[in-house]
């Protein structure tokens, strides 16, 4: 017995010496995704056939029936709830609420089809009326790959008798506009059952009456606009509204607020150039094209005069002026390519002078201006966002907007999906830029990456150099340009408005400003206030919050605090600031206040914001049975009845996705291996024990 134990011992010992282990074939089978996409628009609740279950309710029904449970067995089914937004619900679908202000169909079915690229989803489950309200319904907009089932949620019915309903289609206005400017506000109205009839529409104007004009509808179903041209005699604020005072008209028809802020007219620009050429006349064009800016071109003859040219661009009396006095009438001064010897010592003074109290200063590459090194050694010198001299090169120079750009004013969101701009042909190779400079947009030179536009704060105004002659060539087409004015002429408009300083930016002192970030919002959107404190000493210390104090339409008051927090300047620089976000509990009017008290000194400021009621769902259309056809037919699905809505688990054919791999296990470490060691062992002295052996 002894010499079995003690043999069993020693095989159990070798095996461990030796480390075998077992080689194990381990197959995984993931599971599909089904993606379940529900309508939660205020249109699923519409009560359009009393016969009938409202749509919501179909959904309810649907998320319970049989085929959706069996489901759950094979697929990994996720919820998705859709309006303006996509979001996943709670699993309680009775806690769900079918209040959004709009319906993006089209555009969450994508979205749900891209947030699982690449995973194994099987389909996408819509459960929607299909009235998509975002104005392009398009089934092309859904290309193929996973499919889409869509499901009816109402049979076809004979719509019930429509009454009389006006209700707002849209208000078109600029949001910024210039003393003396004819300003055009167009309101659209929507008649449902008014074929025949005629409404009047009210402009209203801080309070009072301004015009009022009849709008006639000759359908029942008839989509019809007013325009109503308006003039400003000064800058501020202006609050409008818009009222519609028949019986038929609901809430946002009977009253529609807004607001357009009113700027000083007649900036004035001047530009001097070298010699006339292709950007000299587009440039004209592209500024003399906004109307609030007033041009005074000056283009240098060979004699060395400097002469003025009208708007069609024949020589005209009056002479360049670069005193300090006539500097004071403009807002930005264009150099285009001057020869260095164009500027005398005392108009370089005078520039600085002007840019250092507010004024914009844009100087355009050429051979002339930046090959020499004269600009660089006078009084500008400090002012230069870019180190000269950059020497001019002609060729073939692509170019790309920096990740600075693209934030950036000056170019912006219009510019985000530019693919490529036509290569420029000359480029001033810059090899260095000023410490503060931001580079907007860069060329390739030879491969290498060189600064083209360059921007850069002095003092309290701002200069910017343009690093090549051929920026004309940006009127030709750009792949991904989306805006009716060309690249070139957007361009230098938002250069405008970026560099014309702004009057409360000219004050001297301590001074608040407060705004939002946009001037009108819907109910239910939570504006934020924001506040930049402004000193003449930029070290000095500053409150940790403001008090906010916000008037609503109804004249109730209500106290906020401003939190410290990190903002962005109009330049797009971050700044110390101050938010909070407000809440409105009604449509109207809110004005928001505040103040900061420095050295016994109160600087406060106020602004004003719009929030107008959405516009409601309620239509009493029946589903849009072609789109959600559409949406399958292009996706490879199907659209199925209410009578056919559980056959939809037969039409779904997906291979379940296998993975396998291999696992090696250790036999010699195994605990019933090692254990049955220690068994041995104890067995064998037990024995020994008992029978009094050594």
């Amino acid at each position: 017995m002894l010499g079995i134990l003690r043999t069993l011992i020693l095989a159990i010992l070798l095996l461990m010496l030796l480390q075998p282990q077992r080689r194990i074939d381990e197959v995984t089978t993931l599971r599909p995704l089904l993606a379940v996409l529900v309508d939660g628009s205020e249109s699923m609740s519409d009560p359009v056939d009393d016969k009938q279950p409202r749509r919501a309710q179909r959904v309810s029904e649907w998320l319970g029936s049989k085929s959706i449970e069996q489901a759950k067995n094979d697929f990994d089914v996720r919820v998705f709830r859709f309006d303006g937004t996509l979001t996943e619900p709670p699993p309680n679908v009775r806690e769900w609420n079918f209040n959004g202000a709009t319906s993006r169909v089209l555009e969450s079915v994508n979205q749900v089809r891209e947030r699982f690229r690449g995973q194994p989803l099987a389909a996408v489950l819509l459960l929607s009326d299909g009235l998509d309200t975002t104005g392009a319904p398009d089934a092309k907009t859904v290309s193929g790959g996973t499919p889409v089932f869509s499901f009816e949620l109402e049979k076809p019915f004979v719509r019930k008798q429509q009454g009389k309903h006006i209700s707002l289609a849209g208000v078109d206005y600029p949001p910024r506009a210039a003393v003396g400017w004819n300003t055009e506000i167009r309101v659209s109205l929507a008649g449902s059952g008014m074929g025949g009839q005629t409404v009047d529409v009210e402009l209203w104007q801080d309070g009072r009456k301004l015009a009022e004009k009849p709008v006639a509808f000759n359908e029942d179903e008839q989509t019809r606009s007013i325009a109503f041209a308006v003039s400003h005699d000064k800058p501020g604020t202006v609050q409008y509204e818009t009222r519609v005072s028949d019986p038929a008209a609901n809430k946002e028809a009977r009253s529609h607020q807004f607001l357009i802020e009113v700027m000083e007219p007649g900036n004035r620009v001047l530009y001097v150039q070298n010699a006339l050429g292709f950007d000299f006349k587009f440039l004209r064009k592209a500024i003399v094209g906004d109307r609030n800016l007033k041009l005074s071109a000056f283009v240098r003859w060979a004699d060395g005069r400097l002469a003025l040219l009208d708007s069609n661009g024949n020589q005209a009396e009056g002479a360049a002026d670069f005193s300090p006095k006539a500097l004071a009438n403009c807002a930005v001064v264009i150099l285009g390519d001057l020869a260095p010897d164009a500027l005398s010592a005392e108009n370089a003074t005078a520039l600085q002078f002007f840019v250092d109290h507010g004024g914009g200063l844009v100087l355009l590459g050429g051979p002339n201006l930046f090959s020499s090194g004269a600009l660089a050694a006078g009084p500008l010198a400090a002012a230069l966002p870019v180190g000269l001299p950059a020497p001019y090169r002609e060729g073939k120079f692509p170019v790309r907007i920096t990740e600075t750009g693209l934030h950036h004013p000056v170019f912006g969101p219009l510019f985000a999906q530019v693919k490529d701009f036509p290569p420029l042909l000359t480029c001033n190779v810059a090899t260095t830029v000023a410490p503060t400079a931001e580079v907007l947009m860069q060329a390739d030179v030879g491969g290498a990456l060189h600064p083209l536009i360059v921007g850069m704060r002095f003092g309290q105004g701002r200069v910017i150099t343009i690093l090549t002659d051929t920026l004309w060539r940006w009127r030709l087409a750009a792949n991904g340009w989306s805006s009716d004015r060309s690249p070139y002429d957007t361009f230098w408009i938002q250069l405008m408005d970026w560099l014309i300083p702004k009057e409360q930016d000219k004050q001297n002192g301590n001074r608040i400003e407060l705004f939002t970030e946009r001037t009108n919002y819907l109910l239910g959107e939570r504006p934020e206030v924001r506040a930049i404190i402004r000193t003449p000493v930029s070290d000095a210390p500053l409150p940790a919050t403001l008090p906010l104090r916000v008037r609503t339409p109804d004249d109730k008051l209500f106290d906020y605090v401003l939190k410290a927090a990190t903002l962005q300047t109009p330049g797009g620089k971050p700044v110390n600031g101050y938010r909070a976000e407000v809440e409105p509990n009604m449509a109207g009017v809110f004005v928001a206040q505040s103040s900061v008290t420095f050295d016994g000194v109160e600087a406060k400021n106020e602004t004003s914001f719009v929030v107008n009621r959405p516009p409601t769902e309620l239509t009493g259309k029946p589903i849009n049975r072609d789109l959600l056809q559409h949406i399958a037919d292009a996706t490879g699905g199907r659209f199925y009845t209410i009578e056919d809505w559980d056959s939809w688990a037969r039409d779904l054919h997906f291979k379940q996705q296998q993975f396998s791999c291999v696992r090696l296990e250790d036999l010699w470490n195994n605990p019933l291996l090692l254990g049955f060691l220690l068994l041995l062992v104890t067995a064998e002295w037990i024995v020994r024990k008992s029978w009094n052996l050594p």
